[in-house]
């Protein structure tokens, strides 16, 4: 049964997903009065502006693509692969700088829900601003803390995190911060797009870090048709590059 507060995918003519409040909220360029999907099922139909929907749950890809982009985005395939690389649980407190558009915040606050928390570091205010909205849609923001700043200079990071994401320039210039944020043995996710960042990178690494390791995921998607199947001409292949290493 659908709830106040849940977010929910409505798929007619377009496709939508909204967050269900009480009274008339903003939906695109207009605005309905969402309240009515209150009680309701998940596979019912509804109408709003004459047009007829079905009700889902919205998924978390619903979510990422209807995500307001300001930066450039770390895009699934590769936050994907960091939070499995963080190997973070519920319970763990994670730590990020690079906020950005919120993308991977909300991939490892997924990862860390409901016990753990995700403190993420940027230093753009308007990144920040959409950062919340998002991570807000998501329904994750109690999962979430940004804060603006930079970690190079911040004093009061706190200690005990057992995972740390960067996504910055310059990692190797935060590297003492994070050594000092680290347990003994967490992970080091660093996300750069050019090998002459990554090379910094893995030499900065070398004394506080072992298991160090540089890899980069390309996704290509297969054009299937009857007797005809094969990939498709063009992927979504360099988008950056992912340096992962544990704290010794």
């Amino acid at each position: 049964m659908i709830k106040e507060g849940d977010t929910v995918l409505l798929l007619g003519r377009r496709r939508l997903v909204v967050r269900v409040l009480s009274g008339f909220s903003g939906v695109g360029k207009g605005s309905a009065d969402l309240s009515k999907l209150i009680g309701m099922h998940y596979g019912e139909k509804v109408r709003f502006w004459g047009e007829e929907f079905r009700v889902y749950k919205a998924s978390f890809r619903d979510l990422l693509e209807n995500f307001e982009r300001g930066p450039q985005v770390i895009t699934r395939k590769d936050a994907a692969m960091i939070a499995n690389l963080c190997e973070a649980g519920s319970g763990d407190l994670v730590l990020e700088a690079g906020t950005g558009s919120g993308w991977l915040t909300a991939e490892l606050a997924r990862s860390v829900m409901p016990e753990g928390r995700v403190v993420s570091y940027d230093m753009n205010d308007r990144s920040i601003e959409i950062a919340k909205k998002n991570i807000k849609l998501a329904g994750l923001d109690e999962y979430v803390e940004i804060r603006r700043g930079d970690i190079r200079e911040d004093a009061d990071i706190g200690s005990g995190f057992s995972a740390v994401s960067l996504d910055m320039p310059d990692p190797w210039n935060a590297l003492p911060a994070v050594e000092k944020a680290l347990v003994s043995g967490g992970h080091l996710c660093i996300y750069v797009p050019t090998y002459n960042q990554v090379e910094e990178s893995v030499m900065a690494m070398k004394d506080g870090f072992f298991d160090i390791e540089a890899v980069e995921t390309m996704l290509r998607s297969l054009h299937v048709t009857k007797g005809a199947t094969r990939p498709e001409f063009t992927g979504l292949m360099h988008t950056g590059f992912i340096i992962h290493g544990r704290k010794v």
